[in-house]
């Protein structure tokens, strides 16, 4: 299955879906609570019945709205809906399971042991749909890879080539759905938690050595996104750092990602909140895999966990 990914801050979401020109379903739901177990979003269409589309009925239907939609609010192609749809397909036929192989859970399978959240998360449809999302988006060039090579290329199923098989039923059931769609009332101010892993160094004195910021340890190749909308000020080698991105923000903030495995942003380049920008690697002054967030208001480092905290958010659980 996949790998680490990292997890949202809670927002509100109302989801609209239109299917056939059927009856219109809206329900509001708070989603990717770090201190609730799955939100319960439900985009179930009234009247909607089990030959919606491809065979499938309104709990089916109701989660591929979800993948939809939160793809709708992350800007992802449409082509990204029909991988994300498949892939579920594959991994759970739509159904949002809390049981599979090992630990994985949830409509994609997702296991809690390779860091894509915790149990309740994962069965959050809206959370684990962002998960895949973000992996799929850190992919170079994966609007160009067949479905199954990129559906693959996220989950590491033992049995690669079965997704290709749900490809036509995916496209069909994207189209039945494709009216879904979320709008969002942040209550962090735009702040995203960057990735998810454990944080291991806190602000503050390491013994005699002041520690600038936050150390979230995290599989290499994990991605790293954007804390909020801004300018990339700096991308490549730093002292120490290894390979770092500094991004400008409003209000003289500015955000730091340390000992990147590699950078997908440029220097001079705007960024969206949440956006892949890096890869968590392990160079420069680092002894194991982590992102270092770094912080800094009008060029003084602040503690991220209390930045975070102040803005409704929450980097450490």
């Amino acid at each position: 299955m996949g790998k680490v990914a990292a997890a949202g801050a809670g927002f509100v979401v109302v989801i609209m879906l239109f299917i056939g020109g059927g009856a219109v379903a809206v329900v509001q739901a708070v989603f990717g609570s770090s201190s609730s177990s799955a939100s319960g979003v439900n985009c179930a269409p009234v009247g909607a019945s089990a030959s919606s589309a491809a065979g499938y009925g309104p709990q089916e239907m109701s989660n591929a709205a979800t993948i939809v939609a939160v793809g709708k609010r992350m800007n992802v192609p449409e082509r990204g809906w029909v991988i994300a749809v498949a892939t579920a397909l594959t991994e759970s036929r739509l159904k949002n399971l809390n049981y599979g192989d090992r630990d994985s859970v949830g409509l994609f399978q997702q296991r809690p042991s390779q860091g894509w959240g915790t149990v309740a998360q994962i069965m959050d449809p809206a959370y684990s749909s962002e998960q895949f999302y973000r992996h799929l988006l850190a992919l170079p060039n994966w609007q160009n890879m067949p479905v199954t090579v990129a559906a693959q290329t996220v989950q590491r199923s033992g049995f690669p080539g079965r997704y290709a098989k749900f490809e036509p039923a995916a496209r069909q059931i994207v189209g039945a759905v494709q009216g879904a769609t979320c709008t969002t009332s942040a209550n962090t101010g735009g702040w995203t938690t960057p990735t998810s892993g454990t944080c291991t160094s806190r602000f503050g004195y390491r013994g005699s050595e002041f520690h600038k910021g936050l150390d979230i340890a995290a599989p290499i190749g994990t991605p790293i996104l954007a804390a909020n909308s801004g300018t990339v000020i700096s991308s490549g080698p730093a002292s120490g750092y290894g390979l770092w991105i500094r991004i400008q923000h409003g209000d003289g903030i500015v955000t730091i990602y340390g000992h990147n495995d590699h950078n997908l942003v440029r220097e001079g380049q705007s960024v969206h909140a949440g956006q892949p920008i890096a890869a968590v690697g392990n160079r420069g002054a680092s002894t194991g895999a982590h992102l270092h967030l770094q912080i800094e208001v009008n060029g003084q480092a602040v503690d991220p966990v209390e930045f975070y905290r102040q803005r409704g958010g929450q980097l450490c659980r």
